[in-house]
């Protein structure tokens, strides 16, 4: 999962572009606060700024909600397990990338993933995020790069791949499932 410019890829490469709702809304909401603040308390002028702005942010919940549930029934019709990072969102909504993970809304996708996974008879498994993006998903040599980085070279055995997709493939091997529905830990990733 990301915020920018994918909201999330899969371990097959498919990237799903983050739509970015309250980022192209903001101007105009900004506009609308504003009006709302030049109004005097009480006025009925008041009650219909404060509305306008209450509006444009219920719109704005309304098509991340949207984009939350189409994507959650396509990737729960897509597939019967669905392997995905343990983030600490709290802790990270409160970091210096907190507009873009509340614009992106994780815990709510999440919610809606969980729900219609079972719903549909999937499962949804939650693994340690803890270098998935430094690991190579061929050989398992481990190389610390900068988040600007986007491609993963591997010094070891030479795979090129793109950061993300490199990490979705060790979220996936983290979990990997055995033909009896039992966790099997992988190799490569100690302590579980």
């Amino acid at each position: 999962m990301g915020t920018n410019p994918h909201f999330l890829v899969t371990s097959e490469g498919e990237m799903v572009e983050a739509p970015r709702h309250f980022q192209k809304a903001e101007e105009k909401l900004a506009k609308a606060q504003r009006e709302l603040s030049r109004k005097k308390k009480g006025s009925n002028r008041r009650k219909k700024a404060r509305l306008k702005v209450a509006k444009l942010h219920r719109k704005i919940a309304n098509q991340r909600r949207d984009f939350h549930h189409k994507l959650a029934r396509r990737l729960v019709n897509a597939y019967g397990t669905i392997v995905h990072e343990d983030l600490n969102i709290l802790a990270l909504s409160r970091s210096y990338v907190a507009k873009g993970i509340h614009d992106a809304g994780w815990a709510q996708f999440l919610a809606i993933l969980a729900y219609k996974a079972e719903e549909a008879g999937r499962r949804v498994i939650k693994v340690d995020p803890k270098y998935t993006s430094q690991d190579c998903p061929v050989c398992g040599h481990r190389e610390k790069k900068p988040l600007w980085v986007r491609a993963y070279t591997c010094p070891q055995c030479g795979a090129l791949l793109h950061r993300d997709v490199a990490a979705a493939q060790n979220i996936l091997a983290r979990a990997w499932t055995g033909p009896s529905g039992v966790a099997i830990p992988c190799p490569r990733s100690p302590g579980l």
